[in-house]
Formats: C-alpha cells, sequence, structure tokens
C-alpha cells in the first residue's frame, strides 16, 4: 500500500514531507517478444524527453537487449539509430549473412535446399538452428563503452536480465559477466537459437519463465515501476503464422501464469498496439518503431509529471546530455584461442591478423573474427576481453568449429538443361589440414560433375592453391538466322590448378591452368555436321570480385569476374562431314591454331528505395586469332547464367548465337512487390562478331523480358516472358530451384 500512496501522491504533485529525505526508486521492465520489442524504443525517448531518470532495469530477450543499452548509457534516439541501420532479418536468420563470407566460399553458399552435418559418420543436431554470429559481434561492438565493467550494477543505470536454465527450467537472473553473453542468453529463443553455457549452465530465452520481470525490478529496491509489455500473451491459433510464433506459443505457457503477478506490480502498465505483428516481423522494423514512439507520446504527459515531482521530492544535479561512457581504444597484450580441435591455431592466428601489443578498436576486432568466421571453418567465434588496467586487455577467443563433413542437396530445372538433383559432399581438412574438398554432381539427362579441392597458404593463410575438375554434357545448338539449323551433343572436361590470392573477403586475384576436352557429336544435321574431339590448354590469369547482400535477388553489390589467357597446345581429332563427304577442315578456314582469350563478366545491384534497385550487367568475350566454329565460341542466350562460355542475354534462348567476339550490355529494375515475390522487366543490346571471321549481317541484337520470380528456400523460382527484335519470337524461359 506504501508504494500505491507514494505513486499517487508524487502523480499529483503531493508528497508528505517526510518523504522528502529520500528519493523513491524508478524501475523501468522491458519485457520480451521478438521483433515487437523494437517498440520499448519509443518508450524510452517518451522517458528521456519528460527528463525522468530510471534507478534500476530490467529486461528479457529483445528487452534485455534495448534494455541493456539505455542502462549501458544510450539514449532512446541513439538505440534508433542504431536499431534502423541492422540487418535485423539477417541478424535473426540461421545462415550467416553474405558480407560475412569469404571470396573463395561464395560460390558454394546458400545453393542448397538441405545441409546436413555429420561428424565421425553420424548426422549431427545442434540445439537450435541459429548461433548468432553475426548479432553477437553486433551486441559486442554495441557493447564495447562497458566492456571492462563486469558487474552491471555498476552500469550508468544498474541493470538485470533474465534467462531459463534449459535443464532444471528454474529463472536464472544474470546481473555479472559478461554483458553480451547475458543478452545472448536472455534471448535465446528455444529450438531457434543455440543454447548460451554460463556458469555451467546452459541457458534460453528468459521469456520462457518470466517474459516481464517486474519481480526483479522490485527486488533491486524499485519503489515505483514502470513496465513495457509487447509479448501480448498467449496467441490465437490464427495468429500463430510463423515456426517462431508457434515455438514462442510453445515455450511460454509457465511464463503466462508468471505474468499474472508480474502485471500487478507494474504502477505504470505500457501495452503497445502491435496487433497484426509477430515475434518474427523483422521485416517490419521501423512500422514497430513508430508504433512505439506512437504509444511514447501518449505517455509523456505521466512521465513529465513524475519527473517534475521525484525532481521536488530531491533535486537532482543536470544529468549530462550523454550517459555513454568514453573509453580509449585498448591495447592487446596477449591473444588467447580456446575451442579448436581439428582446426589449427596457425591457421586461426594467420586469418585473424592481430598480434599481441597492437591497439586496436572494435570495428577492427570484429573485421579480424570475421576473417576467419568467413572461411566458414566456424560455426561461431566469440570474445572477451580481460581487463589488465586502464587501455591494456587480454583477448580471449572461444572458437566453436563447424562439422567437417556436410552432405547437400538441391532440386533443379532449366529451360536448357531440364530436371536435375543435385548431391553434394563438403569435407574440411580432407587429407591435410587447413583445406576444403567438393564434389557436386546433376543427376539429369544433362549431368554436371564438378571436383574442387582447395589449400590455404601464406603466414597470413590469404593464400590459396587450387585443384578443380569439372564435367558437363549439354545440348548445343546451331542457330542460322534465329532458327535452329543443327542439333549436337555436346561434352566438356576440365582439369585444372590455380594460385590465388585474396586481397580480402570480397576479392581476389590470381593465375591458373585448365587442360580441355571438348567433343561434339552431331544429333541433328540436314547438310553439314562437325564430328569429333580435341583437348587443349588453357593458361590464364584471373581477377573476382564478389560485394552482393545475399545469394538470391540481391539488392545491392556487384559481382565481376574477370579472365585472360592463352588457349595452346590443341590436339584436334575431328572431321568436316557434307551430303557423307568428308571435307578437309581447312577447306573450310577451320583451323587449331594457338589463340588468346579474354571473358568478362559483372552485375551492379544499386537499391532504388527499400523495395526495389537498379541492375546493370556488362559481358564481354573475345577470341583473338581465333578460327574454329562452336567448339570455343562464346554463346550469347539464356536467363540463368550457368554454362561454359556462356554470355546471358534476355530475348535468346542459351546459344541463340555463337561468335567469337561480343560485347553485351543488360539494363533491368528489381521489383518486390510482396514479400520474397519479385517482378524485373530487363533489356539486353549485344554486339558481336567483330573479330576474326565476321559475318555480314546480325552483328547486333537486341531483347527483352519479364521475370516473375519468388525466394524461397527450395531456391529461386522464376517465370520469364521474352523477345528479340530480330529473332521475333516470343519466349518463355523457366528456372526453378538451385544449381551449379
Amino acid at each position: 500500500m506504501l508504494r500505491i500512496l507514494v505513486f499517487l501522491l508524487i502523480l499529483g504533485g503531493l508528497y508528505p514531507i517526510s518523504l522528502s529525505a529520500q528519493r523513491p526508486k524508478v524501475g523501468l521492465t522491458l519485457s520480451g517478444g521478438g521483433a515487437k520489442g523494437l517498440a520499448h524504443i519509443g518508450i524510452l525517448q517518451a522517458i528521456d524527453s519528460a527528463g525522468l531518470r530510471v534507478d534500476v532495469l530490467t529486461g528479457t530477450s529483445m528487452g534485455s537487449i534495448v534494455g541493456s543499452l539505455y542502462a549501458i548509457g544510450y539514449s532512446g534516439d541513439s538505440i534508433e539509430v542504431m536499431a534502423r541501420k541492422l540487418d535485423w532479418s539477417g541478424l535473426f536468420s540461421n545462415q550467416p549473412v553474405m558480407s560475412d563470407i569469404s571470396y573463395e566460399e561464395r560460390n558454394e553458399y546458400n545453393r542448397y535446399m538441405i545441409e546436413i552435418p555429420f561428424e565421425y559418420g553420424k548426422p549431427k543436431l545442434n540445439s537450435g538452428v541459429i548461433s548468432g554470429e553475426q548479432l553477437w559481434l553486433e551486441l559486442a561492438k554495441m557493447c564495447w563503452p562497458v566492456r571492462d565493467v563486469k558487474d552491471f550494477s555498476k552500469f550508468n543505470i544498474p541493470f538485470k536480465c533474465i534467462a531459463t536454465d534449459v535443464a532444471t527450467g528454474d529463472v536464472v537472473t544474470l546481473d555479472k559477466g559478461e554483458i553480451v553473453e547475458s543478452i545472448r542468453a536472455s534471448m535465446a529463443i528455444p529450438s531457434v537459437f543455440t543454447t548460451v553455457k554460463i556458469d555451467g549452465r546452459k541457458l534460453v530465452d528468459g521469456g520462457v519463465v518470466r517474459n516481464f520481470p517486474t519481480v526483479t525490478a522490485k527486488e533491486m529496491g524499485a519503489d515505483i515501476i514502470i513496465g513495457s509489455n509487447v509479448s501480448g500473451g498467449l496467441r490465437t491459433a490464427e495468429e500463430l503464422n510463423t515456426p517462431i510464433d508457434i515455438l514462442y506459443q510453445l515455450g511460454f505457457y509457465k511464463d503466462a501464469a508468471d505474468f499474472v503477478e508480474a502485471r500487478k506490480l507494474a504502477d505504470v502498465y505500457i501495452e503497445p498496439e502491435l496487433k497484426g505483428y509477430s515475434a518474427a516481423s523483422f521485416g517490419s522494423v521501423d512500422s514497430i518503431i513508430e508504433i512505439g514512439k506512437r504509444a511514447g507520446r501518449e505517455m509523456y504527459p505521466i512521465f513529465k509529471r513524475m519527473a517534475d515531482s521525484l525532481n521536488a521530492i530531491h533535486p537532482l544535479a543536470a544529468q549530462p546530455k550523454t550517459r555513454l561512457p568514453v573509453v580509449p581504444d585498448i591495447e592487446i597484450t596477449k591473444i588467447s584461442v580456446a575451442g579448436l580441435v581439428h582446426s589449427d591455431e596457425k591457421f586461426f592466428r594467420g586469418r585473424l591478423g592481430l598480434e599481441a601489443g597492437g591497439c586496436y578498436t572494435p570495428d577492427m576486432i570484429r573485421e579480424a573474427i570475421l576473417n576467419i568466421y568467413g572461411t566458414r571453418f566456424y560455426k561461431q567465434i566469440t570474445y572477451h576481453l580481460r581487463p589488465l588496467g586502464y587501455g591494456r586487455s587480454e583477448l580471449e577467443i572461444q572458437a566453436e568449429e563447424t562439422p567437417l563433413t556436410y552432405v547437400k542437396f538441391a532440386l533443379h530445372y532449366n529451360t536448357y538443361t531440364s530436371v536435375s538433383a543435385i548431391v553434394n559432399i563438403t569435407q574440411r581438412n580432407f587429407i591435410v589440414p587447413n583445406s576444403r574438398a567438393l564434389v557436386s554432381a546433376a543427376i539429369s539427362e544433362n549431368p554436371r560433375l564438378r571436383a574442387e579441392f582447395f589449400k590455404y597458404l601464406g603466414r597470413k593463410r590469404n593464400v590459396g592453391f587450387g585443384l578443380g575438375a569439372y564435367y558437363e554434357n549439354n545440348p548445343l545448338s546451331y542457330y542460322l538466322d534465329f532458327r535452329k539449323f543443327l542439333e549436337y551433343r555436346t561434352k566438356y572436361a576440365n582439369v585444372s590448378g590455380s594460385l590465388q590470392f585474396m586481397l580480402n573477403r570480397v576479392m581476389a586475384v590470381g593465375i591458373g591452368s585448365r587442360w580441355e576436352y571438348i567433343r561434339v557429336k552431331p544429333k541433328i544435321s540436314p547438310s553439314i555436321q562437325i564430328d569429333g574431339n580435341t583437348n587443349q590448354l588453357n593458361s590464364f590469369v584471373f581477377f573476382g570480385l564478389n560485394t552482393l547482400n545475399r545469394q538470391q535477388y540481391p539488392t545491392r553489390g556487384a559481382t565481376i569476374n574477370f579472365e585472360a589467357g592463352a588457349v595452346h597446345s590443341q590436339n584436334p581429332d575431328m572431321y568436316v562431314r557434307q551430303n557423307g563427304h568428308d571435307l578437309p577442315l581447312d577447306s573450310i578456314d577451320f583451323r587449331f591454331n594457338n589463340y588468346t582469350r579474354v571473358s568478362f563478366k559483372s552485375n551492379y545491384y544499386v537499391p532504388m528505395g527499400r523495395k526495389s534497385s537498379l541492375l546493370m550487367g556488362a559481358y564481354a568475350g573475345f577470341n583473338f586469332n581465333y578460327n574454329q566454329l562452336l567448339i570455343n565460341d562464346f554463346r550469347i542466350g539464356g536467363v540463368t547464367d550457368f554454362s561454359r562460355n556462356q554470355i546471358p542475354f534476355v530475348g535468346l534462348y542459351d546459344g541463340e548465337v555463337n561468335t567469337a567476339s561480343v560485347g553485351a550490355l543488360q539494363l533491368g529494375w528489381q521489383y518486390e512487390a510482396l514479400r520474397n515475390v519479385f517482378a524485373i522487366p530487363r533489356v539486353s543490346s549485344a554486339v558481336y562478331d567483330f573479330i576474326g571471321n565476321v559475318e555480314p549481317k546480325y552483328r547486333y541484337v537486341t531483347g527483352y523480358g519479364l521475370t516473375l520470380a519468388y525466394s524461397t528456400k527450395l531456391g529461386p523460382m522464376e517465370a520469364t516472358l521474352m523477345y528479340s527484335d530480330q529473332a521475333q519470337i516470343l519466349k518463355a524461359y523457366v528456372n526453378l530451384g538451385f544449381h551449379f
């Protein structure tokens, strides 16, 4: 009763003289609720605007993230800026974001609908599917100002967060140790995020048992408790739309009973109107924050009156403009690494690139960690700083390795290659440490096979030695005036070796050589037919860049693939036959002389707003001093780029134009009409046959197309309607699922 009386007197501006000696403590409690927890930000902004000082703060799950940042010293406005900049969908994804992946891993990343890890020959299941590396690193960066504070009562506002002991179901109050680790435990949704081990206990989301920890604020001495609750309680069957919603419902029955008493402790109870939003609504961050700000504006008069009354009871010195402690960069005196079982510590430290005695910022440490994480040898890498005096710390790194073996599956259909079942086996530390080997097979009437071996070298492990083998068996058509004239089967195989230098996580240069075998066999040939095989050596230099933000339908970034070299040492066993008679190859100016070759492919994605991006593509291929047909031509056509020597071109089917020289441009606009549903109009143009033996006709081609696409866990689902001015035929092109 005394607590209620104090609260009512404060709101009324009336208080007994006996209270003037002691200022009542204000507690703030922020509930969990997944994405909806971002609405708490508006409440914090209203508290700041009113000049109301919070004395103790408690939070659970998303409330622990927002609450800890406020307790550290960030203002509500600062937290809003950070929240709007973060890619929340990426942070709460079960896959690393594309920007974290090293260049040498990006081609294989996120191309399979099923990935099964194996350890010691047996499938390995995890306690959750999301390890949260990116989230952990973002939290570590934001909590940098209190890196040396291990007692949360020493924060600008004393803070506690709630987790659940997964073994016993007990409430665990976290108030000391590593703040990032504590926050991560508090929001570890069962079966979604992996558990966090603290003091020998495996912890998960505190919302399972105490999602609205007002009782914790009361235990911390709060006389008046402000509670912001965004969980909304148990949901109806119609409201359970996502896996996260269902897991929240299953895991939080116990909390529903706890909430009855927790609600009674809140003197000021706030429940923003978030109907229609779920715990997984991270695509609606901006609108959720706005709802929170609206609720904050409604509460502002109450907060202002409380602040004025409390200041009248016990005036306080003016609060500094920023509550965030100022800390310098740190000197790392020692670096220790724990958790390595299969991987090499020299490899780990080489990729890390940090040295004892160096002075580092949080961004520098973050980039160093990602440089290792991007190799995909590690499932999660976390770090702690053990203070050794002002400005000096020991960097303690804990690594959790990924299983050495993965078996992956995908399905693919394409207008050109028909249906394929794709199987991949990836093995790390194959034969030698610090290596990765893989074999991928597309089981189809047009089969493909690829094998790769990659070994990290160099002091910083930024040099790679690669071996590869590839085989494809595809249809090959020759068109005359954009009408199919000859139909072949072609087999292509290569064995390659390369040495590459990774300039950073997105860029590499290198040299290599391929032994190539090409077999051309006529299937339908009304007059002239080419039959036989040849093998050759192709020695080259290459440059690659990949800054895409995601594998499917990226919205920003670029890819560049450049290769230049010489084709030599050709050994042909081929003949040309017309009307049953063999013709000398040189009679049709068909020669297997050495020649030089250049290929260039680039794609650019420029954001044009939240839902659209401008697409720009530039492609070129040149065979200099080249006098062949079909064998090593560049092949213009096809929406999906995955065939040898292909130049993508909307408006034409794969290989409608075969040429020794081509330059092409493509311009498009990618618009996300609905979530994961895209409309992509494109226009393409190309000039060709301007080097070597050229035809006097059709030296340019233009095309147009409209693609409707859907991004799914099974891969992209695309249907394209397209037209070329020169071919003058309306065509359909379909691509379903992943390919390699």
